[in-house]
């Protein structure tokens, strides 16, 4: 089958559907890969893509801006899929772009290709005939809930992309295309040429973020390039786009500032923010030892050509969905209980958590590991640890070979974290780690309740890679988050077999007065979890699905029906492990 790829993201993302691409080649299909015109280049890095058609986003949308003609670009929209069609003759169209207007297209494109005029065969992301979105399955539901408030969701964004896609039963493969030969003799010339001969070799710094606030402060990153230097004779290599110039021009000024000052040699560093193109980015990346990053598309790069990463996640930015799809990187995030902050709202404590993580902390890290030695897990009393949470990634075994409860896991080699700084006995890990135990089975229904965790698992010393309950023991919670949650499930349990009366009971005597009181109660539901700090995604999960019922009585109450039963699994195994 020609499947038609539409994802509409930015770079990182665009890169992160590498394992998809490959799902989806391994399940027999080719591929077609629609994208937006200014990340085409970031297409040409996946491996097994067969077609890739550009989206001119920016000149469609100049159509309807005001002095602009509709229509014009109505018929410029329809002219480019008549030529997709052409070039590349899709029988289906997987969407993974959540927005109305990534809906839109896929619509459209589905019914252009086999599928005829009707909407043809289009998963994922879609609308019904009357305009309304729907989504495919739960895992794209709480894909799309996950991508409104990033940060509240326990799996990673590449898992998310391969449940969504129908490809989580295929071994996970984030290999991006490797770099030409020529490509790379010529970044390694060109490195080579601007360091000093006595080098070690390079060591790459991403210094910008998407926002301010993600960034780690530039003099943080230029004591660390001077450690690097002195006490490793590792050149540091500054990457980024044309817009981050000035950042690497603050770093240089600080390197310079400090020679000056203390009477040491002058730290090399070579700049080449705003100076490579994507496939020289890529080449450069793989003469590297290590990239210290923000929470970047580079990150996801280096990591896709198996490059080992430090990576620094401030402000909204987690590591449990965003961090890169690589097995032994590093992943810090400030060891403050206001992390991460919620996304829209002003910081209360004047971003503090960009300062808290020393440079000092992040070269004994790089050091351990660029010394062969690995990741190093260090004493969670030392004070340096207590600057930071510090995660090594790995990838969990065949959950469905290893897990004893009633229902196979779904899901093959999901991505997890695993703490070298003692943080897994902390509310928040077993809390994300119970997030991903109920999730896992609930989204992927098949009619029964999600179990309860197995006894088994959650003795002193359960098997090794097991990702649902960590190696350091049982997810127990303490007393007082453990009678928050109980709270929140009792009421919710409640509210979902209240709605079950009050839907059968509009069944046999529709009325204004039960249907009112019907909705009452919905409403009431989405309050509860939307005002929570533990059920926040399950609010925007319940909010995707019950919007995707489309009204129809039964499917709101088999919903509801299905909910019941993860709150009652939840709560069950909370009221027994008190």
């Amino acid at each position: 089958m020609n499947l038609l790829l539409v994802n509409l993201t930015r770079f990182g993302d665009l890169l992160q559907t590498q394992p998809v691409v490959h799902g989806l080649r391994a399940q027999g299909h080719r591929v077609g890969l629609v994208c937006l015109e200014n990340f085409a280049g970031a297409a040409a890095l996946l491996e097994g893509v067969d077609h890739v058609v550009a989206l001119p986003g920016s000149a469609l949308l100049a159509g309807v801006q005001p002095g602009g003609d509709w229509r014009v670009c109505t018929a410029g929209l329809m002219t480019w899929a008549d030529r997709l069609h052409s070039a590349y003759a899709h029988d289906a169209v997987l969407n993974l772009t959540a927005t109305l207007g990534g809906r839109l297209l896929a619509r459209l494109l589905a019914g252009n290709g086999g599928g005829g005029g009707d909407g043809g065969d289009l998963r994922g992301f879609g609308l019904d005939p009357f305009g309304f979105g729907v989504n495919a399955d739960p895992w794209s539901a709480f894909l799309q809930a996950s991508t409104r408030q990033r940060g509240c969701s326990p799996f990673n964004l590449v898992d998310l992309f391969r449940m969504a896609a129908g490809v989580g039963g295929v071994d996970p493969v984030y290999a991006l295309r490797a770099p030409l030969p020529d490509a790379l003799a010529e970044a390694g010339a060109r490195l080579a040429q601007a360091a000093p001969p006595d080098h070690a070799g390079y060591v790459a710094m991403q210094l910008g973020a998407s926002e301010e606030r993600r960034r780690w402060p530039v003099a943080h990153f230029a004591a660390l390039a001077a450690r690097l230097w002195r006490e490793l004779r590792l050149v540091p290599v500054l990457l980024g786009a044309g817009g981050e110039r000035k950042l690497g021009e603050r770093l240089r000024a600080a390197l310079a500032e400090d020679a000056a000052t203390t009477g040491a040699d002058q730290v090399p560093c070579i700049d080449l923010i705003g100076a490579t193109s994507l496939p020289q980015l890529a080449a450069t990346l793989r003469h590297m030892r290590l990239l210290v990053t923000n929470d970047t598309g580079t990150m996801h790069l280096a990591a896709g050509l198996d490059v080992p990463v430090l990576a620094i996640f401030l402000a909204t930015a987690q590591p449990w969905d965003t961090g890169p799809y690589r097995e032994d990187c590093c992943c810090l995030e400030p060891a403050l209980d206001c992390h991460p902050c919620p996304f829209g709202a002003p910081c209360p404590h004047a971003e503090r958590c960009r300062h808290v993580i020393s440079a000092a902390t992040v070269f004994d890290l790089a050091r351990s590991q660029l010394a062969a030695e690995g990741w190093p897990q260090g004493d969670p009393t030392a004070g340096a640890l207590r600057e930071a949470r510090v995660w090594r990634s790995l990838r969990e075994a065949d959950p469905a070979a290893l897990s004893t409860a009633s229902l196979p896991m779904p899901g093959r080699g999901f991505m997890d974290l695993v703490s070298l700084s003692g943080h897994e006995d902390e509310d928040r890990t077993r809390w994300i780690r119970l997030q991903r135990h109920f999730y896992r089975q609930f989204l992927d229904r098949s009619g029964s309740r999600p179990a309860a965790p197995h006894p088994a698992e959650q003795t002193a010393e359960p098997r090794s890679g097991h990702s649902l309950w960590p190696p350091q023991g049982p997810c127990v919670l303490s007393d007082a988050v453990r009678a928050r949650a109980v709270d929140e499930l009792r009421q919710a349990d409640a509210l979902l077999h209240l709605m079950g009366e009050q839907g059968g009971l509009l069944k046999v005597r529709p009325s204004d007065m039960a249907k009112s009181r019907f909705l009452g109660t919905v409403g009431r539901v989405q309050a509860l979890w939307d005002n929570s700090g533990l059920f926040n995604v399950l609010g925007h999960l319940w909010l995707c699905e019950s919007q995707g019922a489309g009204g129809a009585l039964d499917s709101v109450l088999a919903l509801a029906a299905a909910y019941r039963g993860l709150v009652r699994a939840w709560l069950a195994h909370l009221e027994a492990s008190a």
